[in-house]
């Protein structure tokens, strides 16, 4: 089975006031978030993850282990791994003793018939949500027709356009399976 997720943010306590999350405090949150993974993930599943794990290398190590499945990392800009940062390359070796298994910034996967990008960002023109400002344009994929999954944007939307939100402020803090992404691109191009 086939998962995307993003945007855990594993151990910032900011992030529960940041996006209204449901938790009293960052152990509580952790706790349910790896919960919730491991209900519907099994080892042998792959997840892809597209951006945002941790903004700090213990939790890497800590809740990557945790976490069944494969994870293949599309890199997000909190990441510690990602190439504008300091000792990127050195700190992969974190997130692959953590169960990551490829690092990208972008790639291509075909879902329900269509080519799908995963990227953590939006696309570069996506009109902003209400009370959202739009930042890291440098890094945004431009659109090019493609379906998009990413991340970034946290609660403000699940569905816009031809872009799919897996945060997992929009899926009740669940991976998303794969089966649902192939629902949405069918809905959506009808």
């Amino acid at each position: 089975m086939i998962f995307f997720t993003a945007d855990h943010h594993f151990d910032h306590q900011n992030i529960i006031k940041y996006c209204a999350r449901p938790f009293a405090g960052v152990n509580e949150m952790n706790e349910e978030m790896v919960r919730r993974w491991n209900s519907v993930v099994k080892p042998e599943d792959t997840v892809y993850y597209l951006g945002d794990f941790s903004m700090a290398e213990r939790p890497i190590e800590h809740f990557g282990r945790q976490l069944n499945g494969e994870k293949r990392l599309i890199i997000g800009n909190h990441d510690r791994c990602h190439p504008r940062k300091q000792n990127s390359a050195l700190v992969q070796a974190t997130y692959r003793e953590a169960g990551f298994t490829s690092f990208d910034v972008e790639l291509k996967l075909r879902i329900a018939g269509q080519e799908v990008l995963l990227n953590h960002f939006p696309y570069f023109a996506a009109e902003p949500a209400a009370g959202y400002v739009v930042k890291h344009q440098d890094l945004r994929p431009k659109d090019q027709g493609l379906w998009l999954l990413h991340g970034h944007v946290h609660e403000k939307w699940k569905v816009k356009d031809r872009m799919i939100n897996v945060g997992v402020d929009a899926w009740d803090f669940y991976p998303v399976p794969i089966s649902a992404i192939e629902s949405l691109i069918h809905e959506g191009t009808k």
